[in-house]
């Protein structure tokens, strides 16, 4: 089946996308063509999983290369790229019609926040334009770069929730196995002593020239690190020493280190992974036990063999924190 890649302008304006690079904060990919075939391939696994027809896959899978054309032009507004599309020679009406809709999500929402909330006749309007059910596909796959994961992408939500209060869509898959679709962010605060000054033991602790390594306790069952999901424009380390001093009140300047690797779970609904750094600062220093955390405590290399852990997998990257 011929795609817009057989369209030999639109050919070459999609190889310009590869120097288009993209916020770290909210994209993953190298730059914005590797986003658009990210988000092509996502596209049209997520049409084939809800049963979508070829023609259906293959518009997806286009709209995936498309919707961000006009950013070879410098901006990232939909108009933009219907006008590129146009010196394009590309007149596919279905297709141009999504690449109008395709970034609604976010202006409605937005609207809605500030009390101005999308009419019945927007929404119907919206409707007669376009496929509801296939913009609601696509709106997850031009996620599959962000690094919260799509379900941590409030307008998305909100706009796939609205759709199905108004019965413009039907039951949805939008997860693929394999890919999480909430990421998480978690760190291993290390305090290391002063070279070659024996670090002072707290009442009940060991002090050790190694460092000490900080776990908390929100559950009966065992200690682990704090975690939890990442924001909005915000980088996954970012999210860790947030986490950090939410979730352990740690109160003095700290840094994000190496990567520790990654941890994957699944819940009722869908898969999860929280990525964990290494964490480090100068005379940490901690407030009061934050509401909802249990306990927090200083462990060291030594104590790490027996510490009871929510996750075994979590004991290696404890043990590589005070490498």
């Amino acid at each position: 089946m011929p795609t817009l890649l057989d369209h030999p302008q639109f050919a070459d304006a999609y190889a310009r996308l590869a120097d288009v690079t993209l916020n770290p904060r909210r994209h993953t990919a190298a730059n914005a063509r590797a986003h658009s075939e990210a988000v092509s391939h996502r596209a049209g696994v997520l049409a084939r999983q809800n049963g979508c027809t070829d023609t259906e896959v293959a518009l997806l899978e286009d709209l995936g290369r498309c919707h961000d054309i006009g950013k070879i032009t410098g901006t990232a507004r939909p108009e933009k790229s219907l006008e590129v599309l146009a010196q394009c020679g590309v007149a596919d009406a279905p297709l141009l019609a999504l690449v109008k809709w395709h970034d609604t999500n976010l202006a409605w929402w937005n609207a809605q926040a500030k009390g101005k909330a999308p009419s019945d006749k927007a929404w119907r309007r919206l409707a007669a334009d376009i496929d509801v059910r296939l913009l609601c596909l696509f709106m997850v796959a031009d996620r599959v770069d962000a690094p919260p994961g799509w379900r941590r992408n409030a307008p998305l939500v909100w706009f796939l929730g609205e759709a199905r209060r108004r019965d413009l869509v039907g039951v949805l898959v939008l997860d693929v196995p394999g890919h999480p679709s909430e990421v998480s962010a978690g760190a291993a605060l290390v305090d290391r002593p002063t070279i070659g000054i024996r670090l002072a033991a707290r009442p009940g602790e060991a002090g050790t020239r190694d460092g000490r390594v900080l776990v908390i306790r929100v559950r009966a069952e065992g200690y682990e690190l704090p975690k939890g999901g990442i924001e909005w424009d915000e980088r996954p380390e970012e999210a860790a020493l947030r986490e950090l001093r939410e979730e352990a009140a740690v109160t003095s300047p700290i840094a994000a280190g190496t990567t520790l690797g990654h941890l994957d779970y699944s819940t009722s609904t869908h898969d999860k992974r929280v990525y964990y750094f290494a964490a480090s600062g100068a005379g940490v220093e901690l407030g009061p036990l934050p509401t909802g955390t249990r306990e927090r405590r200083w462990v060291t290399r030594d104590e790490l063999a027996t510490l009871p852990l929510v996750n075994e997998e979590l004991r290696p990257m404890l043990v590589a924190a005070l490498a």
